[in-house]
């Protein structure tokens, strides 16, 4: 018994030992885990406070970027103040401060000529669609650092491009839809862009080339043109574009490798990645938005946050209250000479970046003969310069009316003018200035109105006749001046008769000698112009030329009839010549005196740059205006638009008659909105209207211009009157409901009964523009700061011509000869070949193309800026309601028939155009097609070469990125 009581007791304390070993270890594992899962615990908080420094530092780095681009996108030369203010405004997270250890932010940028202001160099673009092209760029590098309260720390930084990409350095840019359909061969070369839909094709048996990258925001079409047009039908060459630029490799585009399986509106592409990426494909050089390409937009887009358009760049700004941002991206702003000209002065004295010293000059002042020109201060100053100068005084045109000195209503068909004798011909008045010291918005700006009149304003006979009566070229009154009948067969020359300029030396041209002045004689055909004999105001006309693509609505040659030589007043363009040589010699300081004040002596691309602006015409009294668009003039009247969008009306295909809707192809401005009221001529014309309303005219001096008379010219009251009238109505459309009835019912596509009275009267409608002249060598203008010959870049709101070589073929070299860089940019740009002749374009033919307008091999080295006309779709054939695709994008008037067009630069589709409103139309009546010699100039790569004020499209671009972990970082 006591053996196995011992045994128990043993037993007993062997289990009591154990379960105190097992509950000292169930102790031991529970303070384990207890102290394992403190620790975890604090260990996930430190992790989760590492986690929100590190979001809150990416947070911060999004929003620095983001404030960085907007920035840039205001203003792409910011000051360190205004890059420095973004550091003060971090996100507001809370729980997160943007400090370094050492107390100081942790919310900076830093950049070359920190602290002070960004320096930009030119550099290469190092990533994006646009990797490798040369731009205006300035690196910013972006440091957050992040701390929470519990001390976690985190250190991003990233590294950005801010650049300005030249617009000149791609051969080809859309900012709308871009379509290519040539029928010849097409490779023009450069990079080709567009921020809309690109339309790729090649007529059947021909080869589109691509030389370089291609990006298109939206889509690449292959199916169908840019009317709707199937490629199937005509348009089956091939489309070769590059996989590897500056190599010979190509690769032939397939009808099945667009964006899209079809025509806009189709799906997209299931390959497209592959296609647009692969390296077994195009690698990367054919992209859109969906692979890479992002849209360009010009700072005057990006800065006016959508109050602005792409065609404001050559807008005249709105008034001087107008933003300065947006100021200062106009070219307006930017010239080193601006010629304005308006129906009334308040339009132009109320603008920014004026000298309010000096009044406009009001031309019709000059409108009178030289002996009865007012005594005021400004006309006497005018004619001191002419003397001064060596210019002979002539008089502005007036009519020169069979009336004598009567108030007569009636119009005279033996003469042919459409105003009463005396009344002026030229009127509006006009500012000059030069920019002496450049700034932003405005610089320093001097008037130079009279300055420049004093050089001339007055061009040559172009039709000069070898026979004339007494009575063909006697002066204006009881004998009147008859016109004359222009040839119907055969072309004048380009200068028949070797006629002189009376005025060598103008810069501008604002009339010319007219065809059978009074003082001809039968050993002087051009009329002869002494200081003692300067003319009469009957002796000159404006400048006119008739422009085929505007003269018509549809392509319907007229070959007989009572139409067949009768120019429509649509077609009749009424410009401005600018003698390019003139100008340069101007910028030079060999005539005048002021030029070479305007000379940016620290910055090589701004020398040298001219802008024009001609409103006389636009003034639209009792318009109704919807909406924000068109931005008006400071008075409220003008646009700097047409305003007559009533032209396309596809669903005519044989007339095109206006039917007062907004068609396909009309809504130029994007406002939805259709506008007429640049077809009603009630204003400018003022028919019927006393002379004494007008002017104080006695035996044919003007006495005093009214107020009430800005932009109306007081026409006779009955032009339109059947066959007997100065004016005929349209056979194929009738009058439009919204022209003027009260003023004998015009509209812009009736016909001047006679092909020189369209010459010799106003415009009815707003149909001005600009023709430069003599640009074949404008080395004149010197060497600039880099030791770079200066350039030229001209810029106008108004259609501009350019006629004969143009910075090139000086002594017969073509592109070989001297050159400088030079733009042209405008609302339309028509080549016109050195044999052109105005005269030919109204002599015969109009509407079918031939002689007498056959061109001769001429050479053009410039970019240009210019708007185009809205596809619609097609009505006949391919052609039909296109835009004419990108060969025929540059105009033509002439028939080239198959004859080189040199032609060597970059071509920049910017806007629609809103005054050259015609559609497309090739080939029977406005031109043949040249063979075209057309070729990107890469001198634009170098930027010390490009032209002048070249515009800059703004992209932000991220280099590098990464987190910084040292502590000495």
């Amino acid at each position: 018994m006591k053996a196995s009581a011992t045994s128990t007791s043993k037993q007993s304390g062997i289990a009591l030992l154990t379960t105190v070993l097992l509950l000292l270890l169930m102790s031991s594992m529970l303070v384990g885990f207890i102290v394992l899962v403190n620790s975890s615990q604090k260990l996930n908080s430190n992790n989760n406070d590492y986690g929100r420094a590190f979001y809150g530092a990416e947070a911060g780095m999004e929003k620095m970027t983001a404030d960085l681009g907007n920035l840039f996108d205001s203003n792409y030369s910011p000051t360190g103040t205004q890059v420095q203010a973004l550091t003060t405004t971090p996100p507001p997270i809370s729980g997160i401060s943007y400090v370094r250890g050492d107390g100081t932010s942790g919310y900076a940028i830093t950049y070359p000529g920190y602290p002070g202001n960004p320096t930009a160099t030119n550099a290469t673009i190092k990533s994006g669609a646009y990797q490798g092209m040369t731009a205006l760029a300035t690196p910013y590098t972006l440091t957050i650092n992040a701390r929470t309260t519990n001390g976690a720390e985190v250190k991003l930084q990233r590294t950005t491009q801010t650049v300005g990409i030249p617009m000149f350095q791609f051969g080809i840019f859309c900012d709308g839809d871009c379509t290519f359909h040539a029928g010849p061969n097409f490779n023009f070369g450069g990079r080709m862009h567009t921020n809309q839909n690109l339309f790729l094709s090649q007529g059947d048996g021909a080869t589109l080339t691509m030389s370089d990258r291609v990006t298109a925001v939206k889509n690449i079409i292959r199916t169908n043109l840019g009317n709707g047009w199937p490629t199937s039908s005509g348009y089956n060459g091939t489309v070769n574009i590059t996989t590897s630029p500056g190599t010979s490799s190509y690769r032939a585009m397939a009808m099945n490798e667009g964006s899209l399986t079809g025509n806009v509106g189709s799906s997209v592409n299931p390959n497209w990645n592959s296609i647009s990426l692969g390296t077994t494909n195009y690698a990367g050089n054919v992209r859109n938005g969906a692979t890479g390409a992002k849209t360009l937009n010009l700072g005057i887009v990006a800065v006016g946050a959508g109050s602005t358009q792409s065609i404001d760049i050559i807008r005249r700004p709105v008034s001087a209250s107008e933003s300065p941002a947006i100021q200062a991206e106009r070219l307006y702003s930017q010239a080193s000479l601006k010629i304005l000209l308006s129906d009334d002065p308040g339009d132009i004295m109320n603008l920014p970046c004026i000298d309010t010293s000096t009044q406009p000059f009001d031309l019709s002042q000059l409108a009178q003969p030289f002996t009865k020109w007012p005594t005021s201060t400004s006309v006497t100053t005018l004619q001191t310069k002419m003397t001064a100068a060596g210019t002979i005084s002539m008089p502005m045109a007036a009519s020169g009316a069979n009336t004598g000195t009567t108030n007569s209503s009636s119009y005279v068909s033996a003469d042919g003018y459409w105003l009463p004798y005396g009344y002026p011909i030229v009127k509006g008045f006009i500012k000059i200035e030069a920019q002496t010291a450049y700034g932003t918005p405005c610089g320093t700006w001097k008037d130079v109105t009279l300055e420049i009149l004093s050089l001339g304003y007055v061009g040559k006979n172009l039709n000069p006749y070898g026979s004339l009566t007494s009575s063909q070229y006697a002066a204006p009154g009881a004998a009147g001046a008859p016109l004359l009948a222009l040839s119907t067969s055969g072309q004048l020359s380009a200068n028949p008769g070797g006629c002189a300029d009376p005025h060598p030396n103008a810069v501008i041209r604002l009339e010319r000698v007219r065809d059978n002045p009074s003082t001809w004689s039968t050993s002087a055909n051009c009329g002869t112009f002494t200081a003692a004999s300067p003319g009469l105001p009957s002796d000159f006309w404006e400048n006119t030329l008739f422009d085929s693509r505007e003269g018509q609505l549809r392509e319907t040659p007229i070959t007989s009839g009572t139409y067949q030589n009768l120019p429509t007043l649509n077609g009749t363009m009424h410009y401005i010549e600018l003698d390019a040589k003139n100008l340069a010699k101007w910028f030079a300081g060999t005539i005048g005196s002021s030029g070479p004040s305007t000379k940016d002596a620290s910055v090589a691309p701004n020398d040298f740059s001219v802008y024009i602006s001609d409103r006389r015409g636009n003034y639209a009294p009792s318009q109704t205006w919807t909406g924000t668009w068109p931005p008006l003039s400071p008075q409220g009247h003008e646009t700097g638009e047409y305003g007559w969008t009533d032209f396309a009306n596809g669903g005519d295909a044989a007339n095109g008659c206006p039917n007062n809707t907004l068609n396909s192809g009309e809504d130029l401005d994007g406002t939805g909105q259709q506008y007429t009221y640049g077809a009603n001529n009630a204003y400018i014309i003022a028919a019927g209207t006393a002379k004494t309303t007008l002017y104080g005219i006695l035996s044919g001096s003007i006495t005093g211009a009214a107020s009430s008379a800005y932009g109306k010219y007081g026409v006779y009251n009955n032009l339109v009157n059947g066959a007997t009238g100065a004016i005929r109505a349209n056979p194929n459309c009738s009058i439009p409901s919204y022209s003027s009835a009260s003023s004998g019912t015009l509209w812009p596509m009736m016909f001047a009964n006679n092909n020189n009275a369209a010459r010799e009267n106003p415009a009815l409608f707003f149909r001005r523009a600009v023709k430069i002249v003599n640009g074949n060598n404008l080395t004149a203008l010197g060497t600039c700061p880099g030791s770079v010959a200066c350039g030229l870049t001209i810029s106008s709101e108004n259609p501009v011509y350019i006629q004969g070589d143009y910075n090139s073929n000086s002594a017969g070299g073509g592109f070989a000869d001297a050159h400088v860089a030079t733009s042209i940019l405008a609302d339309a740009v028509t080549f016109l070949s050195s044999s052109w002749n105005d005269v030919n374009s109204f002599a015969s033919n109009e509407y079918n193309v031939g002689t007498p307008r056959v061109a001769v091999q001429t050479y053009y080295r410039t970019a240009v800026v210019s708007g185009k006309g809205i596809s619609f779709p097609y009505f006949t054939n391919g052609d039909s309601g296109s835009d004419g695709g990108v060969h025929n994008f540059l105009r033509y008037v002439e028939k080239w028939g198959g004859l080189t067009l040199n032609y060597r630069g970059s071509i920049i589709s910017l806007y629609s155009n809103r005054q050259d409103v015609g559609i497309f139309k090739c080939c029977g009546t406005v031109y043949t097609p040249p063979s075209r010699g057309y070729n990107f100039d890469v001198e634009f790569l170098t930027p010390a070469l490009l032209p002048p004020r070249t515009p800059l499209f703004r992209d932000v671009n991220t280099t590098g990125f990464t987190q910084l972990l040292l502590p000495n970082q």
